[in-house]
């Protein structure tokens, strides 16, 4: 008996023996081992698909430009430092309407010479200090066909009356872009009728202007201005007299500075 169980384990011992030297399915295989190419060997360890080898790296992107940033005092800072701000050259046309009246009286006699007029004026200077501007500013007020009142008759004149003057312009600006300028001037009247025409002496005038100006660009603004002007101008000849002007206009400008 104790020959027969000796024998059937060392049957046991060859028959695993053989299951490891050689094995057909995985069942043949101790623990997880499986079965490749009848031979047990450990399964491979699962790799996660997801997962970067040690060794990756991401790629390296190359660097981005980057806009210089401007530096203090270079153009670029200075032409952002002078947008829509009353600073350097400044430039200022403008052209409208409105109403003048010249009177003098010689020998008991009043004349007085009136009508719808237009209004044009320059003026080209620099800026003092920011809001603060000095230029060279000429201007006119020109009626064509006045009304004419000497003595107790009236009627119109074929022909027209021009104020012209020039001088120094002073003007001020507000944060609100309201400004206001005055112009004290050299004068002249002139008259131009039937051919013929006359110029008194030159004598003193001033303009005054009140007025509002929007941006339209960096160094652009459109304006609307009213204006007041006077002017006191002696007549040519012996024992001349003086002529009075006043006129009111309102007038549009372009604005640069």
């Amino acid at each position: 008996m104790n020959r027969i169980i000796a024998l059937a384990g060392l049957f046991g011992i060859a028959t695993a023996a053989r299951g490891e030297e050689g094995c057909s399915k995985d069942v043949d295989c101790k623990g997880e081992r499986i079965c490749v190419q009848r031979q047990c060997v450990e399964p491979p360890v699962a790799q996660d698909v997801n997962a970067a080898p040690a060794d990756f790296r991401p790629p390296v992107q190359p660097a981005q430009p980057q806009s210089p940033t401007p530096v203090p005092g270079s153009s670029a800072t200075q032409i952002h430092e002078t947008r829509h701000r009353h600073l350097g050259g400044f430039i200022r046309p403008d052209l409208g309407f409105g109403y003048l009246n010249t009177n003098a009286s010689q020998g008991g006699i009043n004349a007085s010479v009136s009508g719808f007029a237009g209004t044009f004026g320059f003026a080209a200077g620099s800026a003092l200090s920011e809001n603060s501007i000095l230029a060279f500013h000429f201007w006119d007020v020109v009626v064509k066909d006045p009304s004419v009142s000497l003595g107790g008759s009236t009627g119109t004149s074929n022909g027209s009356i021009s104020l012209f003057a020039l001088g120094p312009e002073y003007t001020v600006y507000s944060k609100e872009n309201y400004y206001f300028s005055i112009s004290p001037s050299l004068s002249r009247l002139s008259t131009e009728s039937s051919g013929s025409s006359g110029d008194t002496n030159w004598g003193f005038a001033l303009r005054t202007a009140v007025g509002k100006e929007w941006w339209v660009s960096d160094h652009w603004g459109l304006g609307l201005a009213s204006h007041f002007s006077m002017s006191f101008n002696e007549d040519s000849g012996s024992n001349p007299p003086t002529w009075s002007t006043f006129a009111f206009t309102i007038a549009f400008s372009a604005t640069y500075n």
